[in-house]
């Protein structure tokens, strides 16, 4: 590829990225389904704890009131406030000198504002966390462990700006996350391996491989009887649908195809690079023959990669399996309820998609590589 055609190629996505921007600064939820117009949440500083009458109700959580003396961080707010904290077992903040907290803030017209501690501030702590987290790519990644940082931005920009947005607004939640993932794809290509021909495996390999995760989910809504209307959330669902035209019963998808979108282009990458590297050391081996070496790469990476999808859909239920059992739940009760079939499902066609990507990743390898005669340098 000439260098004037990567050019176009490059200004092309920054324009792409403007164009997201633009929509999402003018986009136009409608009305919120809670009014919050009187309503902030300001940073402050505990300054003094005025009263307490609390008592360890359970290992690390206390219970019970405080009264507590708030220097805001906002300057409108001229002088300290005295709020009251209540602490209960679901929702315990319990405050000493210098924490620093987030208050809920709610000031009606003509009305003694109202003022409660929301939680703690987590703003510094997270920061410090994500500084921490580019550090460590950069120590062992260099430059590409920048670039992977750049490519996950991205990603995220993706969703929030453009996937999210449109899928609120009532538009297919499956073709829109299949356009989101093929697009992060695209820059993430562009971003980590440039315009090669490990980048155009990896770009086809991940579009085959959602395109297919709709089909496995239609296929297995209609057979489970599941769909977005059995999601935890779905009240609020139905509200935000009345508002907006929210397509509820696919969106499930969407869900499923995010939480495996870095795994699919894990398994692309490793089998693409791992072939491309067999290919330029051979450059007279056969198609079937880089298939089959890609087939037994991804063997190996299909008996890790499973359980790590696996494991991640259900380690976010571990909660929710220690009340069943605490209920004594019938088995027949448990495979059937909506909790445990979505997760199931969710694991299921998120492996089965790795899976897929397996084979879908090889067979292209071998017929990108033996096709193209120009040897593209790997970045």
């Amino acid at each position: 590829m000439s260098k004037k055609i990567k050019y176009i190629c490059n200004g092309a996505l920054v324009l792409i990225l403007i164009l997201i921007f633009i929509f999402w600064k003018d986009v136009d939820f409608g009305d919120t389904v809670i009014v919050q117009n009187a309503v902030s949440y300001e940073k402050g500083k505990v300054i003094k704890v005025l009263d307490e009458d609390t008592v360890e109700s359970y290992p690390n959580l206390k219970t019970g009131s405080q009264k507590v003396l708030v220097e805001m961080k906002n300057k409108r707010f001229d002088k300290p406030i005295t709020i009251e904290n209540n602490l209960f077992s679901e929702h315990s903040v319990y405050l000493e000198e210098g924490s620093k907290v987030i208050v809920y803030v709610d000031e009606p017209k003509g009305i003694e504002p109202y003022y409660t501690i929301y939680n703690y501030d987590r703003s510094v702590p997270i920061a410090i966390m994500l500084i921490l987290f580019l550090i460590m790519l950069y120590a062992i990644g260099k430059s590409k462990g920048i670039k992977s940082a750049a490519s996950l931005f991205i990603s995220l920009y993706l969703m929030f700006c453009f996937m999210i947005p449109l899928i609120y607004l009532g538009h297919s939640p499956v073709w829109i996350t299949i356009l989101t993932c093929v697009l992060g794809s695209i820059y993430s290509v562009v971003i980590l391996q440039g315009y090669t021909l490990i980048g155009l495996v990896n770009l086809i390999s991940v579009s085959v491989g959602f395109i297919s995760a709709a089909i496995c989910f239609y296929i297995s809504s209609y057979f489970t009887h599941l769909s977005g209307y059995n999601l935890a959330d779905v009240e609020g669902l139905l509200l935000i649908n009345s508002k907006t035209g929210l397509q509820i019963y696919p969106l499930m998808f969407a869900g499923v195809a995010i939480a495996t979108y870095g795994a699919c282009k894990d398994v692309s990458v490793s089998i693409s690079s791992a072939l491309h590297e067999i290919y330029v050391k051979n450059p007279k081996i056969t198609k079937i023959e880089l298939f089959k070496s890609g087939m037994v790469i991804g063997k190996d990476i299909i008996g890790t990669m499973v359980d790590t999808l696996v494991f991640a859909f259900l380690g976010s239920s571990i909660a929710t399996v220690l009340v069943l059992i605490s209920y004594g739940v019938d088995f027949n009760q448990l495979v059937s309820s909506d909790f445990f079939a979505v997760e199931l499902v969710n694991s299921l066609i998120g492996t089965a998609v790795v899976i897929i990507m397996v084979p879908v990743s090889a067979y292209l390898s071998g017929v990108i590589y033996k096709k193209e005669k120009i040897k593209l340098k790997r970045r």
